[in-house]
């Protein structure tokens, strides 16, 4: 009787806790669904009467949004697929092969991670800066943030890497696959709860990047969809139902992408992927 007691205090308290961190997205989607002058009547309306999509209209036709959103498709996806390769294949070499200081070099790229992001901004801008191309360039995006944060992926990677049974790659050598071969088709395969962890923190932090796509991409035909948006409410002021529309918009990717990961992610979570 005390446990079901106990159970029910959790889960009323999770379940309050769930309803305060969903709050402020759902009342993010009602606004975006409002005309502007209900946006702030008293009691504020928690159901859209009348509901409308004209603001999606505004923002994805007349605010170059579609155009926003299309730039951080094309910045977002090849970025991850680089990241997510690049990282697997740095943790499998730290797993898999042993080669003269081996730790040492893997405690230098941890070591790494101290160093706060934004201390680099300066000296990568100005590097970058030199060479005309690379401004104005949405490659220079690509490049930057699929080399970005390879040190804490492949540190996440390597724990899973060492954990499949040497016999499987033992067995694979034996009928023919070379080294890149055992990697691409059973390594790879058997680390997919990680490699989709990996997938969806890249996948946010390209996304969702605003500083350093604003200091390449000076060009409004090349902006993503953080600059668009923060470039929309300067110009056009605090319009909050266009305001969340073109967030809502910005935030369904992300939404997407968890949702077709999430059990890899919970998997990954659960047998203890952080481990070396």
């Amino acid at each position: 009787m005390k446990k079901k007691i106990m159970d029910l205090i959790i889960y009323t308290l999770l379940f309050i806790g769930a309803i305060i961190m969903c709050f402020p997205f759902y009342y993010m989607v009602v606004t975006s669904l409002k005309e502007s002058a209900y946006i702030f009547t008293v009691p504020p309306q928690m159901i859209p009467k009348p509901a409308t999509f004209e603001n999606y209209k505004t923002v994805w036709v007349e605010a170059d949004f579609k155009l926003y959103f299309l730039n951080s498709l094309k910045i977002t996806l090849p970025a991850v697929l680089l990241n997510v390769f690049l990282s697997s294949l740095t943790a499998y070499g730290f797993a898999r092969f042993k080669f003269p200081g081996k730790e040492l070099w893997f405690s230098v790229l941890i070591a790494t991670l101290a160093v706060p992001g934004l201390l680099l901004i300066i000296p990568q801008f100005d590097m970058i800066r030199k060479v005309p191309f690379f401004m104005d360039n949405p490659l220079t995006i690509v490049l930057t943030s699929g080399i970005g944060g390879i040190a804490f992926n492949a540190f996440f990677l390597r724990g899973f890497f060492e954990s499949i049974p040497r016999e499987l790659e033992e067995a694979a050598e034996l009928d023919g696959c070379g080294i890149f071969k055992t990697y691409w088709h059973i390594a790879m395969p058997l680390a997919r709860p990680a490699l989709a962890t990996l997938v969806i923190m890249s996948f946010l932090g390209v996304w969702d990047d605003y500083f350093w796509p604003s200091l390449i991409l000076r060009d409004k035909r090349d902006w993503t969809l953080p600059i668009g948006i923060l470039g929309f409410r300067a110009q056009h002021g605090v319009q909050w139902h266009l305001l969340f529309a073109g967030t809502i918009i910005a935030i369904l990717p992300v939404l997407i992408i968890y949702f077709m990961f999430q059990k890899y992610f919970v998997k990954a979570v659960a047998e203890g992927g952080l481990k070396i």
